[in-house]
């Protein structure tokens, strides 16, 4: 289900933009320098260092979500939305799902507004154009596209089980261990 990227044990290399900004509103208030989730981005973000799994864990952890273990993964879920984070000893998580369940169009509404706070939380760099490609997502039933150091893929199932939307990030960087087997 969600797919092998690439990690690398070293940190990811930034390409220094400082034009990562995410609305087509503009402010003059600096970033603000403590994680605090939003649905909308107003100017520069601010860049977060890597977390490796198990700090994404306990991130989600500290705000009350529900975390289990199998085999592969840990999953940290509030409600209909959820999370999941390859575990494995990387700089930062080399696969990421976040995940709503539902019917797929009230799904993706739920994972558009789960997906700011998820990824400020595990520390995902650059969230804002992530959540804002994310939101130009509904209505579809899939999508892909590039990040920073991650591959971002959106999908939907209506012909299963567990119905709801996903959304997939695998780190490029990676190169060993860097998904289920």
């Amino acid at each position: 289900m969600l797919g092998a990227t690439s990690c690398s044990g070293d940190k990811p290399e930034s390409d220094g933009s400082p034009s990562t900004t995410t609305s087509t509103s503009t402010s003059s208030t600096p970033a603000a320098s403590t994680p605090a989730a939003s649905n909308s981005s107003a100017g520069p973000e601010e860049t977060l260092p890597d977390l490796t799994a198990a700090q994404v864990v306990a991130a989600f952890t500290g705000k009350q979500y529900k975390c289990s273990t199998d085999e592969a993964y840990d999953t940290c879920s509030q409600g209909t939305t959820s999370v999941q984070v390859l575990i494995g000893d990387h700089p930062r998580p080399p696969v990421l799902s976040l995940q709503a369940s539902g019917v797929a169009a009230e799904a993706t509404t739920k994972l558009t507004e789960f997906a700011p706070e998820a990824l400020e939380l595990a520390h995902v760099n650059p969230r804002g154009q992530i959540v804002d490609w994310l939101k130009q997502q509904s209505g579809k039933t899939s999508a892909q596209t590039t990040f920073g150091d991650w591959n971002v893929e959106f999908s939907t199932e209506s012909d299963s089980e567990a119905p709801g939307a996903i959304l997939t990030l695998t780190d490029k960087l990676c190169k060993v261990n860097c998904g289920a087997e």
